[in-house]
């Protein structure tokens, strides 16, 4: 009975210290989230400011040539430090385990018409032959990580437009190679007569920071993360990358991917459309709400060139009095930062959706520089009608609100 009763009390030790690693696995693992969402807001805040006031600069008429200039490279240098950034960020999410995929229903070969679209004057002007080609695909509509397939894309097809002298050629394929199950097995391609690389470093390339050493590689920027990343976001799907090389023949890689197929039905292909529809903003007020005073005023330019009246709140509570207090039609949107004192932005946007009669129903939309995939989800969880990214890229700023409000028109 004695040998019965230490068995059993060393089986119940056992069992709290595995809860208790269990619980302390959990803390550190939440304890590395927060770090990595409070580290990306408080490098995307300065780099707002950065490349806020540099686009409201390039606005300003009669800048003398050299001034225009300068501004130019302060606004290619602050994008390219902030691809940087997110490199960096996503690197520490991957080893982290934060980074999740998030499939959506979408058509493949859209995707690659968009790449196509996005490096065709480059290409052009490098005069480098380039070829997107997606007639092997026989079923288009699968449920796929877009962002995530298009991260890989932009990588793989910048890479060889940097690598690739004038003259040469980017090849970029997709076929569908069979099926699976409910899955479709699609193979892509990205081919080019660049430089190369040699065997001893093609067998590195998907290592972080590796990147090859030589007088040509040395004057391109980057962090040698990018295809450190790529693998990670293909391993992530479940398939697989490989690498062709020979120095100064070019490059080939190789992706497999198995993707569920689904009914071309399920795409909404009309949220996915930018909004061509022009809606005139004058008449229009804006509630801008952001405790930061540098946000506030870029956005407050921003948004007055675009023809709104802005009114603004420091805090989440005062945009909640502020639509409580006003008339039903006050406000046609609410922007919301989301990490506020006194109340936050995402309690804001659930205290205005409890509110009675249609100033519960006004858009409110997460203008924030908390911008990973969980702070979009959390945005629309918590009763927002979408999320705007900081540092603020004015294009897509203004087509997301074209969307949100085009879509309130129909309701």
């Amino acid at each position: 009975l004695m040998v019965v009763f230490s068995i059993f009390s060393l089986i119940k030790k056992r069992e709290a210290q595995i809860e208790a690693e269990k619980l302390e696995a959990e803390q550190l693992s939440k304890a590395k989230s927060i770090f990595l969402s409070n580290m990306s807001h408080d490098i995307r805040t300065p780099m707002n400011a950065i490349t806020g006031y540099t686009s409201l600069a390039l606005k300003e008429k009669n800048i003398p040539n050299n001034i225009h200039t300068y501004l130019n490279k302060i606004d290619y240098s602050s994008k390219h430090l902030l691809s940087l950034i997110n490199d960096v960020l996503d690197m520490s999410r991957i080893e982290n385990g934060k980074m999740e995929l998030f499939p959506v229903p979408m058509d493949i070969k859209e995707v690659f018409e968009q790449i196509r679209d996005i490096f065709s004057v480059q290409m052009r002007e490098k005069s480098l032959d380039y070829i997107v080609d997606s007639s092997g695909v026989e079923h288009s509509a699968v449920l796929c990580d877009k962002n995530r397939l298009m991260r890989i894309l932009l990588n793989l097809v910048s890479n060889s437009f940097k690598f690739t002298p004038s003259g040469g050629s980017v090849t970029v394929r997709i076929a569908q190679t069979g099926t699976e199950g409910k899955n479709g097995l699609f193979r892509i391609t990205v081919k080019d007569t660049g430089m190369g690389m040699s065997k001893e470093f093609a067998e590195h390339i998907f290592e972080a920071f590796e990147r090859e050493r030589s007088s040509m590689i040395d004057s391109i920027q980057g962090t040698g993360l990018g295809m450190s990343i790529t693998k990670s976001f293909v391993d992530m799907m479940n398939g697989s990358i490989a690498v062709n090389t020979e120095k100064g023949k070019g490059t080939e890689f190789v992706i497999d991917l198995p993707l569920k197929l689904i009914d071309p039905s399920e795409i909404e292909t009309d949220e996915e459309k930018v909004v061509e529809e022009k809606i005139d903003f004058s008449g229009m007020t804006v509630l801008l709400t952001d405790d930061n005073p540098i946000n506030l005023e870029i956005a407050e330019m921003l948004l007055s060139d675009m023809g709104f009246s802005v009114e603004t709140a420091e805090n989440g509570k005062e945009a909640l009095d502020k639509v409580a207090g006003s008339p039903e039609d006050r406000f046609s949107l609410v922007l919301m930062d989301v990490q506020m004192p006194v109340m936050n932005g995402y309690e804001s946007a659930r205290a205005i959706r409890a509110l009675e009669g249609k100033r519960s129903e006004v858009p409110i939309i997460a203008m924030s520089a908390n911008a990973f995939e969980e702070d979009v989800r959390n945005a629309l969880e918590a009763g927002m009608n979408g999320h705007i990214a900081k540092p603020i890229d004015v294009k897509l700023m203004t087509e997301t609100i074209k969307k949100i409000l085009s879509e309130r028109k129909k309701i």
